[in-house]
């Protein structure tokens, strides 16, 4: 080969190793940051599929509080007023007498309040026969609005002679709905007045 050609050759592979070296050199410091920048993009993709599930949740979270809003909303509706309670005596003697049992008499009892409701509870007592009380707990449970019956007292009668053989003591408890309102922000107290120049203090 002509030692010309070698010679041009040699210096061609110099330069060009030369070049690449300065190449590698120079975007050495771009590489570092490339590398950086997909990190970063990393932890982006991961934060936007995080929200992409967080967005779901709440989607998802946001339809059942609807629907238990809706749920209570309906529940409101059957809770009786305090105007329902002041006609429950009368409502229970009507019951009472589709059911053939014999209202003796009533009382109120006191009130347990609750955080969303009243329970208002009356005591009655029923001259009844067994098959007779258990229709009228039937008519009861068919009460528009939502009220219970709890502390049932049977007491056989001696008498046979009686049309009823037995009487009842109950308690029958309307549920009035009255949310207790937001507490009230305490005022605050007034800042003490300066003391005035010179006054001197005891």
């Amino acid at each position: 080969m002509n030692p010309q050609l070698q010679k041009q050759i040699g210096v061609g592979a110099l330069v060009g190793i030369v070049l690449a070296g300065l190449v590698y050199f120079l975007l050495g410091g771009k590489r570092s940051d490339l590398e950086a920048v997909n990190a970063d993009v990393k932890v982006l993709q991961a934060d936007v599929d995080k929200g992409k599930l967080l967005k779901a949740s709440y989607e998802k979270l946001r339809e059942e509080v609807a629907k238990q809003d809706k749920r209570i909303e309906e529940l409101i509706k059957i809770m009786p007023t305090d105007a329902d309670y002041g006609e429950i005596p009368y409502r229970i003697k009507k019951i009472a007498d589709d059911a053939g049992i014999d209202q003796v008499s009533f009382s109120l009892k006191p009130e347990r309040k609750d955080a969303y409701y009243t329970e208002k509870p009356v005591e009655f007592e029923f001259r009844v026969g067994y098959h007779s009380f258990g229709q009228f707990t039937s008519l009861i449970s068919g009460y528009e609005k939502i009220i219970n019956v709890s502390n049932i007292e049977f007491s056989r009668k001696t008498d046979s002679r009686s049309v009823y053989p037995a009487t009842v003591k109950c308690i029958i408890s309307a549920f009035v709905y009255n949310p207790e309102p937001p507490p009230v922000e305490a005022a605050k107290k007034p800042a003490a007045p300066a003391p005035k120049a010179g006054s001197k203090e005891d």
